[in-house]
């Protein structure tokens, strides 16, 4: 009965990190009241480490066009994949540790070329404030009440974990912020290299297209001299005698002095 129970909110869990599956908190919460925090962390810390993992995997495999599809309708989104792009593993993990949407972050992360290793290990990492939840949910004498938000009559150590709670969700709430606005500037900056690459790219495009047409003007200078019969040859012959009569001419000019 006991392992049922286990097994049962262990893969709660893990079906709450993929979208749309909601319940994250709630079901972690509930592994801390249920077992504890020393049973409840473990359970709650694996099977959304696990189900994290699956589910990147799982999207990167078939949703990735998707997402980008996706992506490209929604700029702040678009913005969050090129900032990680640009800034890597450690922007990640900041991102993680931010109180972003659990199961949203799995698949638009696998839409980038972060590697699965980098995921995993920045996924354990930020996983560790999962401690909170399971912390709360293991100092509730009612979990019924604690969701239907009638905690009225709490005893001193739940009226500690809700206020650890309310200091943790102040202190998230500045770090998404923060995390938000460095977001935004670093994709900025990496929308505007872009853009600059791109206007080389159309400026040296340009050059060369400038010396493709020299060189076909070229080309259809001298198709139409072959077709009025004027070769090379012809051209050099005919030079060479224009010099020939000017040289034969020269003597007999009257600056040369004979009449």
């Amino acid at each position: 009965m006991i392992i049922s129970g286990y097994l049962l909110i262990s893969f709660l869990i893990f079906l709450s990190a993929f979208p749309p599956m909601i319940g994250y908190g709630t079901f972690q919460t509930l592994s801390g009241f249920t077992f504890g925090f020393a049973k409840g962390f473990p359970i709650s810390y694996f099977s959304a480490l696990f189900g994290a993992i699956v589910c990147f995997m799982l999207s990167r495999r078939w949703l990735k066009k998707r997402v980008q599809y996706t992506m490209a309708k929604y700029p702040n989104l678009e913005a969050v994949v090129k900032a990680v792009e640009k800034k890597g593993f450690k922007l990640f993990v900041l991102i993680r540790l931010s109180p972003y949407p659990f199961n949203l972050l799995n698949v638009l992360f696998a839409s980038t070329d972060i590697p699965l290793s980098h995921f995993a290990l920045g996924t354990a990492l930020s996983l560790i404030k999962i401690a909170l939840h399971v912390y709360v949910g293991a100092n509730l004498t009612s979990f019924a009440k604690h969701v239907l938000g009638e905690d009225d009559d709490m005893p001193e150590s739940e009226k500690q974990a809700e206020t650890v709670r309310e200091i943790a969700v102040v202190i998230g709430s500045v770090l998404a912020t923060g995390v938000m606005i460095y977001v935004y500037l670093v994709a900025k900056r990496a929308v505007e290299e872009v853009q600059r690459e791109n206007e080389e790219s159309v400026a040296f495009l340009g050059g060369s297209a400038n010396i493709g047409g020299e060189s076909s003007y070229e080309e259809e200078n001298q198709i139409a001299m072959e077709e009025a019969g004027l070769t090379d040859d012809w051209i050099e012959w005919n030079g060479s005698d224009d010099d020939d009569d000017d040289n034969s001419i020269q003597p007999n000019h009257p600056s040369g002095g004979n009449l």
